[in-house]
């Protein structure tokens, strides 16, 4: 493992083993990876997330699947029934065409009726007449036998006796010939009259009968196809009913299957954060026990200061050193050190905390944003600026004491930043002084 600062003369690259130098046997590598985790980190940044496990999501996966098959099988069944729909809906169109045709047929009868009618009043017209004719015609010839039965002259024979010659004998026999001759015909003229009065009744019964027969099957067809016309927009309602109640289905399916997409979604993303917070957790662990035993060698082998030895507060590229310029500050009174938001940022040194808040109270973009300020002697501290302030907050108040590589604040975006990164100062009875001067390694 390396380290590679940016020193006074240039990049500096420090190996894992450096040799010793100014009684310093642990690098300086070591010393900052075992003071990123000092203080107990596990109590100080508790997971913020529910613990997921696989078998969640799978189950959440399986009831999403089965919602989505049952919304594709609702919708073949919706598809089904619009396909019933349609054939009814070709079924009542030829219903339709044979009522037209129906009511074409009824038209006809109806002509049929009237002209039957018509002739039916002509035919009793001619029997009336008819029987005029023929009352008039037996009363004349009833009238003719009562002349005749009146007269005694009832045959030739006795008209020809009673003549006073041969030829008034003959003119009379010629005469009643004549007479008889005349009533035989009027009687063959009563007889036809009757016959074709019995002929048109005859005719007047079969129209009758063939107009009650019309109008019967005139009925019958209407009854027919307004009972068929009444079932198939019946059949057609329930389809569509069904059809409808299918959709409302399918779209509460669908609603579901989305509901349960978004939870799936939502407990994948809650499982990644816990397992990357998990891993950052097994990390710190095991870097822990090594900031123990190397705080523990730093404090035996090390010579002091008036404070202690001080450590690296993080470890990441420095991007502005001691006395250079920042976009908000020139000259520089500390050292910029970026790194990763969240990561850890460990005590310096031994000490009491002065601050721990933000720089502006309710502004946390003002200024150095988020800081912790910590008190290492009588006239020594050090200041660390843009610390988170949301998700992961200084877990240290004021007047609290923090041992060396104790976790004390993680990397933010609070105040004048362009980037994550940790400003690192450290103070001589207030006046800043250059970190590197004391930091070991």
């Amino acid at each position: 493992m390396t380290f590679s600062p940016r020193g006074r003369s240039g990049p500096l690259t420090v190996p894992a083993e450096a040799p010793r130098a100014r009684r310093r046997p642990i690098s300086r590598r070591r010393a900052i990876v075992a003071a990123l985790v000092a203080g107990g980190l596990l109590a100080a940044t508790p997971l913020a997330v529910h613990s997921v496990t696989e078998e969640e999501i799978e189950a959440a996966e399986r009831a999403k699947a089965e919602k989505e098959q049952e919304a594709r099988d609702t919708q073949a069944l919706a598809a089904a029934s619009e396909a019933r729909a349609g054939a009814l809906q070709q079924q009542l169109a030829v219903i339709d065409r044979d009522r037209y045709a129906a009511v074409e047929r009824l038209r006809d009868v109806q002509r049929e009726l009237e002209t039957l009618e018509l002739e039916v009043f002509d035919i009793n017209e001619s029997i009336g007449r008819l029987n005029r004719r023929l009352s008039g015609e037996t009363v004349q010839l009833e009238r003719n036998v009562r002349s005749l039965y009146k007269a005694g002259r009832t045959t030739a024979l006795e008209a020809a006796l009673s003549a006073e010659s041969f030829s008034d004998a003959l003119d009379r026999a010629a005469a009643l010939e004549r007479v008889l001759a005349q009533d035989v015909a009027d009687i063959d003229r009563l007889r036809s009259s009757r016959r074709e009065v019995q002929l048109r009744t005859a005719d007047l019964r079969g129209r009758l009968d063939q107009m009650e027969t019309l109008r019967a099957e005139a009925a019958a067809i209407e009854t027919e196809l307004a009972k068929r016309s009444y079932e198939q927009q019946d059949l057609i309602f329930g389809v569509q009913q069904t059809q409808a109640s299918l959709e409302d289905q399918r779209a509460a399916f669908e609603g579901e299957a989305a509901v349960i997409a978004g939870r799936i979604a939502l407990l994948r993303d809650i499982r990644q954060r816990e397992l990357a917070e998990l891993e950052r957790r097994r990390r710190i662990q095991e870097q822990q026990a090594q900031l123990q035993e190397i705080a523990r060698q730093v404090a035996q082998e090390q010579g002091a200061t008036a404070a202690g030895p001080y450590i690296w507060p993080m470890l990441g590229l420095i991007t502005t050193e001691f006395g250079g310029c920042t976009f908000g500050q020139c000259p520089h009174i500390g050292i910029d050190i970026a790194a990763s938001m969240g990561s850890p940022i460990a005590a310096a040194n031994d000490g009491v905390v002065l601050a721990a808040g933000l720089v502006v109270p309710g502004n946390r973009r003002a200024s150095y944003g988020m800081i912790v300020v910590i008190a290492h002697s009588d006239s020594e501290e050090t200041l660390y600026a843009h610390l988170d302030d949301l998700n992961w907050p200084p877990p240290v108040t004021p007047g609290q004491f923090v041992s060396r590589g104790q976790t004390i604040g993680f990397v933010g975006l609070t105040g004048w930043t362009t980037g994550p990164h940790l400003h690192f100062e450290y103070r001589v009875n207030g006046v800043p002084q250059s970190p590197r001067s004391v930091l070991i390694g």
